[in-house]
C-alpha cells in the first residue's frame, strides 16, 4: 500500500497511482467491512481494477464516506459503475467527487442510485461540469420522502454552466422541502437575481447555517440584501461568506456581526429552555432531617 494515512477504519491515499494488488487489498478492506472511510483523493486506477473496486464498494456494510475528488470518477463507464454500486449499498452516508467530469450526462447515469439511497446525506459536487439539467435532478435528492433522509449538505461549488434558470429551480426546491444545512455554491455565476432568491430561502428555512457565496458575481446591492435580512428578521444562518464579489468590506463586517449577535442569542435561548436539574430531592431529605429532629427533641 503507498504511503498514506492508515486507520483504524480508515485508507486515505491521495495522489497515488495505486497497482493493482493496492486495490485488491483496499477491495479486501471493505469485502471484510473493516473501513469505515475511504479517500483515493486524485489517485489513479487503471480501468481494468476500478470495476472490481466499485463491486466492493457495493458490497460493503461498513462504509461510510467515500472521497473519489480530482479525477477518480473520469468518464461515464465509471459513473455507471459507481452508479451500481450505489445502488447496492446501504451504509454511505458522504460522497464527495468534487472535480469530477461528470457532466449532466454523468449526473443522469448516478441519479437513479443516490436518489433510493436511504442513508446519503452529504453530496459534494463542485468543479463537475453540470449544467441546468442536472440541477433538476439534484432538487429531487433535497427533501426527506420517507425512505431516505435527504440531503443536508450540498457542494455545487465551481459550476459555471448553471444559469439563473438552474439557481431559481434550486432555490424554490430549498425553499419548498430540503433539510439542509450547509450549502456551498462558491465560484459559480449567481449575480444580485440568484442571491435575491437564495435571501428567500435563507428567511424561510429553519435549517441552513452556512452559505457560501464566494466569487459569485454579487455586487453590493445583494450584500444589502443579506444584510436587511439577517438584521430585522429571525435566521437559523450561523455563516455567510461574500468575499471575493462586489460587496464592500463594510457590508461583510455588518452581516458577520449580525449573524455572530443571532448566534449568541439562539444559544442564550436554547439554554434558558433546557431543564434545570430537580432540587426536590435535597429539599425532601432536609424536612426529613428537620422532622427528625423535632421528634426526638
Amino acid at each position: 500500500m503507498p504511503t498514506g494515512n492508515m486507520l483504524l477504519g480508515s485508507i486515505q491515499i491521495s495522489g497515488e497511482h495505486l497497482s493493482t494488488v493496492e486495490v485488491r487489498d483496499v477491495c479486501d478492506s471493505l469485502k471484510n467491512n473493516s473501513t469505515r472511510l475511504l479517500s483515493l483523493r486524485g489517485c489513479k486506477i487503471d480501468e481494468e481494477d476500478f470495476g472490481p473496486l466499485a463491486t466492493a464498494i457495493g458490497e460493503s456494510k461498513s462504509i461510510v464516506q467515500l472521497n473519489l475528488n480530482l479525477g477518480v470518477v473520469c468518464d461515464m463507464n465509471r459513473a455507471r459503475l459507481l452508479g451500481e454500486a450505489l445502488s447496492r449499498n446501504r451504509s454511505l452516508n458522504s460522497l464527495f467527487l468534487h472535480g469530477s467530469p461528470l457532466g449532466d450526462e454523468g449526473i443522469t447515469v448516478l441519479i437513479t442510485a443516490l436518489s433510493t439511497h436511504p442513508f446519503l446525506t452529504s453530496l459534494d459536487l463542485g468543479d463537475c461540469r453540470l449544467g441546468d439539467a442536472s440541477i433538476k435532478h439534484i432538487c429531487s435528492l433535497l427533501p426527506p420522502d420517507g425512505a431516505r433522509q435527504g440531503i443536508h449538505d450540498l457542494t455545487l461549488s465551481a459550476n459555471p454552466a448553471i444559469t439563473a434558470r438552474g439557481w431559481a429551480q434550486l432555490a424554490v426546491a430549498l425553499a419548498s422541502s430540503s433539510t439542509i444545512r450547509t450549502l456551498c455554491l462558491d465560484y459559480n455565476t449567481i449575480g444580485d437575481y440568484g442571491a435575491g432568491m437564495l435571501a428567500v430561502v435563507v428567511a424561510g428555512t429553519r435549517t441552513l447555517e452556512v452559505l457560501d457565496l464566494e466569487g459569485t458575481g454579487m455586487t453590493e446591492f445583494g450584500g444589502q440584501v443579506f444584510l436587511d435580512l439577517v438584521k430585522n428578521y429571525p435566521v437559523s444562518l450561523k455563516q455567510l461568506v461574500l468575499c471575493e464579489n462586489g460587496v464592500s468590506e463594510e457590508t461583510q463586517q455588518q452581516v458577520n456581526s449580525c449573524l455572530s449577535v443571532n448566534t449568541e442569542d439562539a444559544t442564550q435561548e436554547q439554554a434558558a429552555e433546557e431543564p434545570q436539574p430537580s432540587t426536590s430531592a435535597s429539599t425532601s431529605g432536609s424536612h426529613d432531617r428537620n422532622a427528625a429532629a423535632a421528634v426526638e427533641a
